[in-house]
């Protein structure tokens, strides 16, 4: 379950929380790979699933929810101290309703990738699909709460961005596709980089609260 960014993303939330200029978060948003994801592979084509014990035996419940965890996930954990919610529903869950979509859903599909190369053999949701997933999202909520309600919410989002680990270990020291393409590790780093950069503007753009942990360096940092 990636304990290193359950401690660095909760310790930065716990920090954040007893600071006097907090932001109220509204909702919580999820983007990533099998950290992160809160059952969205249950509803793809994909060998990548975890709807089966052992998986969930520590989850309310004790039944696996495609979480690929024991228990809860980072999400889970982090939407209940903001006081959001006790679990992050997956967005491609059937029975999402709209105080889901209010709160806060997740669009993280575990084996995905910042490299779109990443998931070609897997059948799981790559980030740039997660992404159309969310601008569908925003089009649910509007409908839901209107124009500027939407906005209200989006700005005060809180969102958790979790992946590099996939691309790393299929395409580069597994199947060392991209091994043969860049010359150096830190070529190839670059590479992702650009991918992820590109990717947080999309969310920068909606103006949305971003906590981004990027695992094939190790770095953690929050950006308002």
């Amino acid at each position: 379950m990636a304990p290193a960014l359950l401690f660095l993303t909760l310790a930065t939330i716990c920090n954040l929380s007893g600071a006097s200029t907090l932001p109220k978060f509204s909702s919580i948003l999820i983007f990533g790979d099998s950290t992160v994801d809160t059952g969205n592979n249950n509803y793809v084509k994909t060998v990548f699933r975890s709807d089966h014990p052992p998986y969930g035996r520590d989850f309310p419940g004790h039944l696996p929810t495609g979480r690929f965890s024991n228990g809860k996930l980072i999400p889970d954990f982090a939407a209940s101290i903001l006081g959001m919610e006790e679990t992050v529903p997956p967005v491609l869950s059937p029975s999402l309703t709209d105080d889901d979509i209010r709160t806060g859903v997740c669009f993280a599909s575990a084996g995905s990738g910042y490299d779109d190369m990443t998931t070609v053999a897997s059948g799981v949701i790559p980030m740039y699909e997660q992404l159309e997933l969310f601008r569908n999202y925003i089009t649910r909520l509007r409908g839901i709460v209107g124009e500027e309600e939407a906005k209200k919410i989006l700005g005060r989002a809180f969102i958790i961005v979790s992946s590099g680990t996939n691309d790393l270990i299929y395409n580069y020291y597994d199947i060392p596709t991209r091994r043969y393409q860049f010359n150096s590790i830190s070529g190839y780093h670059d590479f992702l980089l650009s991918s992820l950069q590109n990717f947080v503007q999309v969310c920068m753009n909606a103006g949305i609260y971003l906590a981004l942990h990027n695992q094939f360096l190790g770095l953690e940092y929050f950006q308002a």
